[in-house]
């Protein structure tokens, strides 16, 4: 029994020994002087009761010894231990970053320091003895949350954790704490020490920064205007607000609710009551935020006592409507114009929006309004596109007709005219025109249905060969005239599943492109086939392409050629890409100044992108 005890319990005990020997003694020693007394009157045996006077004399100054040394031994270590103490106070009360305390093992409140007093508000006089529960949530409480954390400690000796914590005020704040088992020397559990510190600045801005990359990924301008607006406010709920309503400017200058989201269903149904009543421009909150283009909040709002302007408004209607306990309202704003403003609301007691709040939900706003500023040139963009394209197929046919004309009248005259060859030369010329309006117009066509992502392959059984011959027939008179010669080389019939109209329009371009960049010099046309794929070849033998053109030779609208007489708008070998790509293919030149171009086009037997599925855009 005695191993278990400590150092100090030991000399606790010795002492204590001492102390009620010493008092034997003395007791001895009193008795045997009151007997010498009476001996001495008496004169009976007064030697041996001097002898026992003497003894006890010499065991009280043995007992005093001992009592002085032990007192020599125990001095330091009382002194040790005020000074333990007294450290132990001034660290306590001065770290006045986080809250310390020491718990009983049943949970209750032993120690609490300057720190937790201005973190929580609760005193020491409040708190000691009362059970730590007091300052978790309610629902944590409800849950055994507190009484789990301990049990984890006693086990695992340490347990960090983070979660709601309550001020004596009521008011919450995210809290970090490290909770660590106290044990003896045998291991029994004799308490534990809390450290817990405020992190919710630091959990908000984490939180911002999500939400920030949330939003990048969310809201994106091929939404659409009024998608962008239902994903915005989602994105705010309930993450960052119990309601959030995007006001959007009407023609005459009011606002109107362009999108609403709410954490419930209840809370909706009461918001859209006040929401249909149009605000006046100069009435605070978002009419009046879209009018000036400055920020409002109202960082605590207490719906007994509402600020005048607020009062008899509509917004101070949706307030009472909701409960609302703080409201926050930013402009939306690209190019210095205003295109909205984003309402936050929250009904929460804990969450009241501040500056940094404001801050954020600015940065979110700019994104928003960017985006939002995109849709709307998106969607112009799309129209326009849509307008060509509706123009370039309302002209192909007028093309068509006008090409076949002219190549029966030039053949019906230029027997009659050979005397007169500029006739001839005249009508070809017209015809190589209207061939390459024809080019331009299907190209716009195509540019059309791939900007606007209605690109469908009909896709059938072809001979990739056969369409190659083709082509090149229908390029002759091109040939002749740019002076090339035009060959095919095809090893025997190249069969596959393609979209023929797409393919022509491809060979076509490409075939085009050499006769016009190889004037003078030999064109080839060669397809190849194996196993897995088909294989197109288009080569010329004119100047070539320098090395850092051909990086972006396939980008919309861009020209190689320095030569501003060659006609062209640098949509064809984009277009090719594009078809291309579509039928899961790829494309690429091999190319030396000097030395011509060559452009080779692979084509898998089996397309990657199946038949009717819109093929994919690539600005």
């Amino acid at each position: 029994m005695l191993r278990r005890w400590t150092f100090a319990q030991r000399v606790g005990a010795g002492l204590s020994v001492c102390l009620l020997a010493g008092l034997i003694l003395l007791a001895t020693l009193v008795s045997a002087a009151h007997t010498l007394v009476t001996d001495v009157a008496l004169s009976v045996q007064r030697d041996s009761h001097l002898r026992t006077l003497v003894a006890s004399l010499l065991g009280l100054g043995c007992v005093a010894a001992l009592g002085m040394v032990l007192r020599n031994a125990l001095g330091p270590m009382h002194e040790e231990r005020l000074r333990s103490e007294q450290r132990l106070h001034l660290f306590m009360d001065g770290v006045s970053d986080y809250a310390l305390c020491f718990l009983e093992p049943d949970g209750r409140v032993s120690c609490w320091s300057t720190g937790a007093e201005r973190l929580t508000g609760w005193t020491s006089d409040d708190i000691v003895g009362q059970d730590v529960e007091l300052l978790h949530v309610p629902d944590a409480v409800a849950r055994r949350v507190p009484a789990s954390y301990r049990e984890r400690a006693a086990r695992e000796r340490r347990l960090q954790s983070e979660g709601w914590r309550m001020r004596k005020d009521g008011s919450r704040f995210w809290a970090e704490s490290l909770l660590t088992a106290l044990t003896d020397e045998t291991g029994r559990l004799q308490g534990f020490a809390e450290v817990t510190r405020d992190i919710t600045e630091r959990k908000r801005t984490e939180r911002m920064h999500a939400l920030l990359a949330e939003a990048g990924r969310v809201l994106q301008p091929q939404a659409g205007a009024e998608a962008l607006g239902a994903d915005l406010t989602r994105l705010c709920v309930p993450e960052v607000a119990d309601a959030c309503v995007l006001y959007l400017p009407d023609e005459d200058g009011h606002v109107r609710p362009g999108a609403v989201s709410c954490a419930d269903a209840a809370t909706q149904t009461r918001l859209w009551e006040p929401l249909l009543r149009r605000p006046a421009r100069d009435e605070p909150g978002p009419a009046r935020v879209v009018h000036t283009g400055r920020a409002e909040r109202f960082a605590e709002v207490d719906l007994e006592r509402l600020p005048a302007s607020v009062s008899d408004s509509t917004y101070g209607e949706l307030w009472r409507a909701l409960g609302v306990r703080s409201a926050l309202s930013v402009p939306l704003i690209v190019d210095n114009r205003v295109l909205g403003a984003l309402c936050l609301l929250s009904t929460r007691p804990h969450r009241h929006y501040g500056a940094a709040d404001q801050a954020f939900l600015e940065e979110l706003s700019a994104r928003a309004a960017l985006a939002l500023d995109n849709a709307r040139l998106l969607a112009a963009t799309q129209g326009a596109l849509e307008l060509i394209g509706v123009a370039a197929h309302d002209l192909g046919n007028p093309l068509s007709s006008l090409q076949l004309r002219l190549r029966r009248l030039r053949l019906q005259c230029a027997p009659a005219n050979a005397e007169d060859p500029r006739l001839r030369e005249g009508l070809l010329l017209a015809e190589d025109e209207t061939k390459r309006l024809g080019r331009l117009v299907h190209n716009l066509l195509d540019l059309s249905r791939l900007s606007g992502g209605r690109l469908e392959l009909d896709a059938r059984p072809m001979d990739l060969a056969q369409l190659a011959h083709e082509v090149a027939a229908r390029h002759e008179d091109q040939a002749t005239a740019a002076g090339c010669a035009l060959t095919v080389h095809a090893r025997g019939a190249a069969p596959g599943r393609w979209d023929r109209q797409r393919l022509d329009r491809v060979l076509t371009n490409l075939v085009s492109n050499a006769l016009k960049f190889g004037r003078g010099k030999p064109v080839e046309v060669r397809v190849e086939h194996d196993a897995h794929k088909a294989r197109l070849v288009v080569r010329d033998h004119g100047a070539g392409i320098p090395l850092e053109d051909q990086q972006r030779l396939f980008a919309r609208f861009e020209r190689v050629t320095t030569d501003s007489s060659t006609p062209g708008f640098g949509l064809g070998l984009y277009i090719v890409r594009q078809l291309v790509e579509a039928h899961g293919g790829t494309i690429r030149v091999h190319s030396r100044q000097g030395e011509g171009a060559e452009f080779t086009v692979e084509l898998p037997f089996t397309p990657e992108t199946p038949v009717g599925v819109v093929a994919a855009i690539r600005a």
